[in-house]
């Protein structure tokens, strides 16, 4: 049976250690050690100095199951209290045995862990022409100039088109920028708009935009911060959905073989599919679900959490949330058993390694490993 209170301290104990505990959370956590029975667990110093170095220590080696009763007191050299010391009888240190002997000072054997990593920052630009431009380097260059558009790249890692001709050109030139799995940029259109692309997204837009409209298609995910322009409407096509836009923030989801969903930051657009239009107000969403078009109010942090540099997961289906996951770490998932109506609740910082992960997973009591390239998983 689960103890449904150490259930809500590993929950809280979760949050504190990616700082995203409220106040009430943890004057609660902080109330559950006062009232503990077990005392502060020693941790020597060169294992963690200053409470930020041991929040990533635990953070990197918590269990799944509390495992206080199995604490061997080790000998004090540093002594934790308060929230530390709540959290170091919670978890133990799997990965570290520390030794001590007289005169000797204390030593870590660290286990070797294979070390799987994030996303990067890179793309693939490919010119009306057909040239393809790595766009991994972060430099600033030139990478394209002629007589109607300059292609400039940032130190940063932004790809900036800037329209240079005097007038505006019969032909539409249509380049595109693809981010594959595992990488993610940020490009500038040559109206100002700014477009920052998931991992496994293809955006095609013109060089320039026509006189009259602008429009672009995306197959992915991607955040839109749309420079206004009264007398050019901006459009964006995705998986059969239109998306109308009157100069706004917004996040587009769109990934092959799964819903479509348009949330919106600031602003105001329409979305139309399946015959139909709805006008999206500020932290409204629009999704499809069984052949319908629904609006309905947004989870505005979730939707925003990729591009601040987090998965953000409120009650979402198991294999949805390893979609990202695979996507971002660039590897194989491999299901065990057929429970497939697991849900998984919680934030994992994006730039954590596949085994930082795994392991938060397995904290957040989803049953996991990491072997080679790929991340077996027990539904």
């Amino acid at each position: 049976m689960v103890d449904h209170n150490q259930f809500r301290i590993k929950q809280l104990a979760y949050k504190w250690l990616q700082g995203t505990c409220t106040p009430e959370e943890e004057a609660e956590l902080q109330q559950w050690y006062e009232t503990s029975n077990g005392e502060p667990l020693p941790i020597p110093e060169e294992l963690a100095t200053d409470e930020q170095q041991l929040k990533e220590l635990l953070f990197l080696h918590i269990k799944q199951e509390i495992q206080a009763s199995k604490i061997k007191r080790i000998p004090q050299w540093v002594k934790l209290s308060g929230i530390a010391a709540a959290l170091a009888l919670l978890f133990i240190l799997p990965l570290y045995l520390v030794k001590r002997t007289t005169g000797d000072t204390p030593q870590v054997a660290v286990k070797t862990q294979q070390q799987v990593h994030p996303g990067i920052k890179a793309a693939v630009l490919t010119l009306a022409d057909g040239t393809k431009i790595d766009l991994s380097a972060h430099q600033q260059s030139v990478l394209h100039q002629d007589e109607q558009v300059k292609v400039v790249t940032t130190a940063s890692g932004t790809v900036q088109y800037q329209f240079t001709a005097s007038k505006n050109t019969a032909a539409i030139r249509t380049n595109t920028i693809e981010t594959p799995i595992g990488t993610e940029y940020t490009i500038i259109l040559a109206d100002g708009s700014k477009v920052w692309l998931n991992a496994g997204s293809v955006l095609t837009f013109p060089e320039s935009f026509a006189s009259n409209s602008r429009e672009v298609k995306l197959s992915g995910e991607a955040y839109f911060e749309v420079s206004h322009d009264s007398k050019r409407p901006f459009y964006v096509r995705s998986n059969e959905q239109t998306i109308r836009v009157f100069g706004t923030h917004f996040n587009v989801s769109s990934y092959p073989n799964e819903n479509n969903k348009t949330t919106l930051i600031a602003g105001s657009v329409q979305v139309s599919q399946f015959g139909k239009s709805k006008m999206l107000k500020p932290g409204q969403a629009a999704f499809t679900s069984g052949g319908n078009l629904i609006v309905a109010e947004a989870n505005i942090e979730e939707a925003m959490a990729w591009k601040n540099g987090f998965f953000y997961f409120e009650s979402t289906p198991i294999k949805d949330a390893l979609a990202a996951i695979k996507r971002w770490y660039n590897v194989d998932i491999v299901y065990k058993g057929t429970n497939e109506k697991r849900e998984l609740t919680g934030k994992i910082k994006r730039n954590s390694t596949a085994q930082q992960l795994v392991e938060t997973l397995n904290f957040l009591d989803i049953k996991c490993r990491l072997q080679n390239n790929k991340i077996e998983v027990e539904l």
